[in-house]
């Protein structure tokens, strides 16, 4: 007879021992950075740990400080980066995936591919095209204007009034189509019973989009707008690549200040406090954004 308590330990204990490896990296890689930057964020700790003395709360003093408002611009410059974006690249992603869902198969096929090719290339492949299509007077962009009648166009990534919506055009272009992708699966998830059952009943394409489509797959809008907006919040390396790392010309985004205040201005301590403010400012948001969007989305299912 099989003693059923027995086995249940033994079987405990093997689960334990397998999830060791996983909470060893929780630790090492998740707790331990976390715990250590925190207790950094009280020093002095600056290029290389010699003379690190403990001053209280200092850095954070600095932060708040006039002294410190550099940051606070540069998360601006993070926030509208963010929302802009996302909502350009969430309004047409969906849009495109429904024109996707509604092609042919075949057509489909060959679609999906040229979509998704821009979110495969590299930040530094992205760059140098971009920065080759912005050039100015020979750059594709300036050629192109040229015909029309424009001869003197802006300078796209120099001119401190164009140059994030440049950047916002070019980080559209990459990552739309992982957008298109995820809401063209979610469409694929309704069943066709049910559109067709409503275009039985005098139902139109206006009609299926706005009471049918859209409702089905607002849990793929919810997916999107949370990691476009995460994801916008740490962005760096297109505004890295398109400055050289200056953060010139509105495009001092948080992410290059922290990273300048570490490796150029060697003063590490200050950019593991922006770190942990900057991660506490991601969470609130994140976690807000989520709150709206369950309210809505119980408010659709009713």
């Amino acid at each position: 007879m099989i003693n059923v308590k027995s086995f249940q330990k033994r079987a405990n204990i093997i689960g334990w021992l397998l999830m060791i490896p996983t909470i060893l990296g929780i630790l090492l890689f998740i707790i331990y950075p976390v715990v250590f930057s925190f207790i950094m964020s009280f020093t002095n700790w600056k290029f290389v740990f010699v003379n690190v003395d403990f001053i209280g709360g200092e850095n954070y003093k600095w932060l708040f400080s006039d002294a410190g408002s550099q940051f606070w611009t540069s998360v601006w410059t993070s926030i509208k980066f963010t929302f802009i974006s996302t909502a350009i690249q969430t309004f047409l992603g969906f849009l495109l995936a429904y024109v996707l869902y509604n092609m042919h198969p075949k057509a489909q096929a060959v679609y999906k591919v040229l979509i998704y090719i821009p979110v495969l290339l590299p930040a530094a492949v992205v760059s140098v095209m971009w920065v080759f299509i912005f050039e100015p007077n020979v750059g594709l962009v300036d050629v192109l204007l040229s015909y029309i009648g424009i001869d003197n166009p802006p300078l796209w990534l120099v001119d401190d009034d164009i140059a994030l919506g440049t950047v916002i055009f070019v980080n559209t272009w990459q990552y739309l189509g992982f957008t298109t992708i995820v809401y063209f699966i979610a469409m694929n998830a309704i069943s066709r019973d049910v559109l067709e059952g409503a275009t039985i009943d005098g139902a139109g394409r206006g009609m299926l989009l706005w009471r049918f489509v859209l409702p089905l797959t607002w849990s793929s809008t919810s997916i999107n707008l949370l990691l476009s907006i995460m994801g916008g919040l740490k962005s760096f390396d297109l505004f890295y690549l398109f400055t050289n790392g200056t953060g010139d010309h509105g495009l001092y985004v948080v992410g290059l200040f922290i990273w300048r205040t570490a490796y150029k201005f060697k003063t590490f301590c200050r950019a593991v406090t922006m770190s942990i403010v900057l991660s506490l400012i991601i969470a609130a948001i994140s976690l807000t954004i989520n709150y709206v969007l369950g309210k809505t989305e119980d408010k659709i299912d009713a």
